[in-house]
């Protein structure tokens, strides 16, 4: 009895150990979102990337997710991943100053007519090698270009044809010289202060996707919304290279499996669909009245801009070979390719 007793233990205690090298084997990474778990970027686009990671990689890796920006925030989540405090955040790249400015190439006023696109376009850009010497040490996982920005005014403007007179906050530089080019005096106004500037009336409107206006509640505070493509911002989530050689083949093969391309795409047309019901909320709100531009004025309007773009490629590293390859590749998702 004592004998058999003595092989359950030890055969217990080899299971053990078994289970416990198992556990030991399994990578856990935190990620960062650096925004609250309610909001639907994270419940419907990052939320289930993880959840897809997390069942490809049972066993092998763990996508352990950190909403909030307790861990990183907006301003700085890049060198959260850098420094290793977290393994993977999603941000937007205009908040990593002079790192990626051949990526700034999505900032640029009517390059893309919608998000989806525009991702698949600069994953492959970004898979040309035409941007290696921003992306050394870095691992991207995917790439979201958000909608292009329109304004959103807090009165009617007195004409389409150019925006003389009016003060405009914009973000990246080359929105800023696109209103200047447009006849406006651009301003760099941090998203959260832009309520009481424009309740102030310290400016006068600001470019803004959809659901930027809504996250900022920028509704309350505009009315008159001209709908346009004056640049777009580019976020990416991603962690270092290092990290990811680190991880064993199994447990990269649950990244890899949604990466690229595919995951690029997926997150562009989360932010289409995400615009167009943003817009829909704003506009059954009341009050505001939403303008296009007809195709004379859009003409016009992307002939004046042009400025921005030139300006753009000149002062850029390699900008005009970037901006060249961008078109040629925007040409080929457009065609189905």
């Amino acid at each position: 009895m004592k004998a058999v007793s003595w092989k359950i233990t030890v055969a217990a205690a080899g299971f053990a150990c078994l289970a416990g090298m198992a556990r030991a084997e399994e990578a856990s990474l935190i990620f960062a979102t650096t925004d609250p778990g309610t909001i639907e970027l994270n419940t419907l686009l990052l939320h289930p990337w993880a959840d897809r990671v997390n069942q490809s990689g049972t066993g092998v890796l763990h996508i352990d997710v950190r909403d909030g920006a307790a861990i990183a925030n907006h301003a700085n989540y890049y060198d959260r991943v850098m420094d290793d405090v977290v393994q993977i955040a999603f941000g937007q790249m205009n908040f990593i100053a002079g790192k990626f400015p051949r990526a700034g190439v999505m900032n640029l006023p009517f390059i893309a007519d919608n998000s989806e696109s525009a991702s698949v376009a600069f994953w492959r850009l970004y898979k040309s090698g035409l941007l290696d010497a921003e992306f050394a040490g870095i691992k991207p996982i995917l790439f979201a270009s958000l909608p292009q920005g329109g304004l959103h005014m807090a009165k009617p403007l007195p004409t389409l044809d150019n925006l003389s007179g009016l003060k405009v906050a914009a973000g990246a530089k080359a929105m800023t010289v696109a209103v200047a080019d447009l006849g406006g005096a651009p301003l760099s106004i941090t998203a959260p202060d832009l309520y009481e500037a424009i309740q102030r009336r310290t400016i006068d409107g600001s470019v803004m996707i959809w659901q930027g206006l809504l996250t900022f509640k920028l509704d309350e505070v505009t009315t008159y919304h001209v709908e346009s493509q004056l640049g777009a911002s580019l976020a990416m989530l991603f962690m270092t290279q290092k990290r990811y050689d680190a991880l064993t083949p199994a447990a990269r093969k649950a990244i890899d499996d949604n990466a690229g391309e595919p995951a690029s795409r997926l997150a562009g047309a989360y932010y289409d669909e995400a615009q167009k019901s943003a817009r829909a909320r704003v506009a059954a709100e009341g009050g505001h009245t939403i303008v296009s531009l007809t195709p004379a004025q859009a003409a016009s309007w992307r002939k004046r801009i042009e400025p921005a773009t030139d300006d753009w490629a000149k002062t850029t590293p390699d900008g005009e070979k970037v901006l060249a390859g961008f078109r040629t590749i925007m040409a080929e998702v457009k065609a189905g390719k």
